[in-house]
């Protein structure tokens, strides 16, 4: 009996349940005005844009974008343009996509300027109108401008006059779209981390005759700018300062000043043009440099000599990228193109994070004439040790490195982890095959054998004509033909 009471008594309630879920589905129904916004026969309005929230992801990688709901509202038409060049808009994502609901995601790009667009559509069964207007949002992910410099300025009389003020945030100076400027001087970047930019559609263009920029230990990014070089001789484009500042950060032990990997050093976006001396330089000093990265750039040197784009005595360098860009010279030189003479990486000690392995990155980059009769990298101590990794990826090389591109860059020694794919190796007119046999090797199996048909590299034309090329996307992407 008890159990039988126990079943009527759930079929019962099953029952209920049930009544319930139909009443609330009726309840619910899209047509019943009780459940309606209570707004009919109305002409209706875009989101107010002071209520229209742009969010980047936490990884940087997408903008989220949300909006209020409109009360009677039968949609959202939702448009995202990047309107780096206001008078040609790109657009991002589908145009002008309906969307049932208040939310839009679209892939995102750093340093971009970008418009979102949304209009509220009407629903014809409250007979409510669409809006007449749609609602225009400017947002953009740009560090905030600490200062605009004038077109025409002397960079090394305005920070004379205007000098990097101390600051636990990064500063921004922007140069003026178009603008032409010179330096004769050192900048002194002091111990701030600073970043000094351009526009991303219109470089200004820095004439570089003297000086550096000076760096006592601090982060430092060239975005956005060009810069010709042509008649510089100083020692350095960025130089880290051969007296360590006094206030400089130094490690656990005391003798390396740490600039950590979340302030990088970097060059992204930038034509260089005409460099007979050193990009970057250590100035012989005990500095720790988390990040070195160029991304994004066309790099021409014109020396005949043995000068190294990039260089470090005493300094060590955790991470060094070279992202989607293009290195040649003018002239058939020797030396070194990359030499790092500093430490293990073990040796330095950062209060704040632990460096257990340097990484030396190559990917999507196109190299010609680089020490082509020479080597294209020297770094035993440093980058060359067990634990750490050199990858070269997707990387097109034509006359460069004594035909030792490889073996070179991966140390001249077995010890590091080494990774290669899809690259070329092209030489006077032939595929160089001791690539793939000397210490270290190209062991992918994925290497190009085919020419890369640079259209005309000796006038700085590095257009890819090679199809094994093309049809793998390698070398720095500015080269292929779009997809």
């Amino acid at each position: 009996m008890k159990n039988s009471f126990l079943r009527k008594k759930t079929l019962s309630l099953i029952s209920l349940a049930m009544m319930f879920l139909f009443v609330s589905c009726i309840d619910g129904y899209e047509d019943d005005k009780a459940w309606s916004s209570g707004v009919e026969n109305a002409s209706l309005e875009s989101p107010a844009a002071e209520k229209i929230s742009i969010v980047p992801s936490a990884d940087g990688s997408k903008l989220k974008i949300t909006w209020p709901v409109v009360p009677g509202a039968g949609g959202y038409e939702f448009s995202l343009y990047i309107v780096d060049d206001p008078e040609n808009p790109v657009l991002v994502g589908e145009e002008k996509q309906v969307i049932d609901g208040c939310t839009a995601e679209r892939e995102m790009v750093e340093d971009t300027y970008y418009e979102v667009i949304i209009k509220t559509l009407g629903n014809p069964k409250f007979n409510n109108k669409e809006a007449a207007q749609a609602t225009e949002v400017a947002y953009n992910n740009m560090l905030d401008v600490t200062a605009t410099i004038p077109n025409g300025t002397n960079l090394t009389e305005y920070f004379a006059t205007n000098p990097i003020p101390e600051s636990t945030t990064e500063l921004c100076y922007e140069l003026e779209p178009d603008g032409e400027y010179t330096m004769d001087g050192n900048v002194p970047v002091g111990l701030t981390s600073v970043t000094l930019r351009g526009n991303k559609v219109k470089h200004p263009k820095v004439t570089m005759t003297n000086g550096a920029f000076l760096n006592d230990g601090a982060g430092f990014k060239l975005k956005f700018i060009d810069l010709d070089c042509t008649n510089f001789d100083g020692t350095s484009v960025i130089l880290l300062n051969p007296t360590f500042n006094p206030a400089a950060v130094l490690g656990q032990e005391g003798r390396y000043c740490i600039i950590p990997t979340t302030s990088p050093i970097a060059v992204l976006s930038c034509t260089i043009k005409g460099l007979k001396q050193r990009l970057f330089y250590d100035s012989n000093q005990y500095y720790g440099v988390g990040t070195l990265l160029i991304k994004d750039c066309v790099i021409e040197q014109n020396t005949t000599g043995s000068i190294q784009l990039i260089r470090s005595q005493r300094a060590v360098i955790k991470d060094l990228s070279l992202v989607n860009s293009t290195f040649y010279n003018k002239q058939s030189n020797g030396g070194y193109f990359i030499q790092l003479q500093g430490a293990k990486v073990t040796e330095v000690k950062p209060a704040e994070e632990t460096w257990a392995s340097a990484n030396l990155l190559i990917t999507n980059c196109t190299f010609w004439q680089v020490v082509k009769n020479d080597q294209m990298g020297n770094y035993s101590n440093n980058i060359a040790q067990k634990g750490n990794n050199i990858t070269i990826l997707n990387s097109i090389f034509v006359d460069c490195g004594n035909k030792a591109v490889v073996r070179r860059l991966g140390g001249g020694n077995a010890n590091a982890t080494l990774i290669c794919g899809l690259n070329t190796y092209w030489y006077d007119g032939a595929f160089v095959s001791t690539e793939l046999t000397t210490t270290p090797k190209d062991a992918s199996g994925t290497h190009i054998e085919t020419d890369p048909q640079l259209k005309d590299p000796e006038n700085g034309d590095f257009t890819v004509g090679g199809s094994e090329q093309i049809a793998k996307r390698t070398g720095d992407p500015r080269w292929l033909p779009a997809e």
